[in-house]
This record gives C-alpha cells, structure tokens and sequence, in this order.
C-alpha cells in the first residue's frame, strides 16, 4: 500500500560537504528511513553527490532559488483537470499524461475509482487477446466527473525528459496567475 512520506524542506546544507548551498546551485536531495521507522532528508551539493545512499527510499535533483527571481507556481486546478482532459486526444503524449495523473492524485484534485480493471479499447476486460493498456478511472473532486488514463511504463532514460517537459506545461511565475 502506498502512503504519504512526510519529509521535511531543503536543509540548504551539503550533509557531504557540511557546507551552505548557493543561490542557483544545483542539488540532490535524499529520503532515507531511519532505525525509529522516521524519515530523514539530505541535500547534497552536485560536488557531494556521490549517487544515493545504499537505503535511501527517492532522491531527486533541485536548484537552489535565487534571491529575487520570479517564483514559478502551479497552474490553477481548472487549467490542470482541463489540460489531461485535451490530452486524451494526444497518442504521443501518454506518458506525460500519465505523469500529469499522478501530480493530480497527489495534490488530491483527483481520486481514483476502485472497480474491476478495464484495458483501452476492451470493454470485456484485460483477459481478452486484443487488451490495450491498463486503464487508471479517476473522478475529479470538485465536480464529480471522470476521467480514464492509460497507465504507462516510463523508462530511467526517458524521466527526466518528460519530467522537464511537464514542468513546463504546468508551471507559470507567479505573477502570470490573476487572484480571484
């Protein structure tokens, strides 16, 4: 069963180094489950990182904020449920799809229908020969709508380049989003 990591922020601190991160500097940041069944969190400089502790259960990489850029936001709840919405109509961009289902499950935007599996294209489930991919039923929180995502296999290779792609996609400076 999957559950929620509480971690805590960005020590802006290299544990290898013991030294303070710079503005704009890159990083990795590590979360390792300690012998009291609690997490830690380590940042490491690009210069300490040495790849991820033998335990660590994620690592990710960051960059420092630099002091008085624009601070990039999420794309409001509407323009995210619309944009996987238009997607579906987009083949080659299932994976990044798939991705942008996930981020909407964990920000809770959406939640996941528990029923039988369907498969794309097979209404008579995945046991048939002509099963497509595996199907994610999702239910939009606000308005109780649905929508069906494939589930996708994404490769080690092929993360980070749909990783950047996404951000792209879903993040806007803070100051392009008008208050309500």
């Amino acid at each position: 069963m999957l559950g929620e990591i509480k971690v805590g922020r960005c020590s802006r601190q290299c544990y290898r180094e013991k030294r303070p991160l710079k503005d704009g500097e890159w990083y990795y940041s590590v979360v390792l489950q300690n012998d009291d069944e609690d997490y830690e969190r380590r940042d490491y400089s690009a210069e300490g990182w040495k790849g991820p502790p033998e335990g660590s259960l994620g690592h990710w990489k960051c960059r420092m904020p630099v002091a008085g850029e624009k601070k990039l936001v999420l794309a409001p709840r509407a323009v995210l449920i619309g944009l996987l919405r238009q997607m579906e109509d987009m083949p080659e961009q299932a994976k990044t799809r798939y991705l942008l289902a996930l981020i909407l499950l964990r920000r809770r935007f959406v939640r996941v229908i528990t029923g039988p599996p369907l498969t794309a294209g097979d209404p008579d489930g995945p046991d048939s020969e002509t099963a497509g991919p595996k199907l994610m039923h999702l239910e939009v929180v606000e308005d109780g709508s649905t929508i069906d995502v494939a589930e996708c296999q994404i490769a080690k290779r092929e993360a980070e380049s749909l990783s950047e792609s996404l951000s792209e996609l879903l993040y806007c400076e803070a100051s392009e989003i008008q208050q309500e």
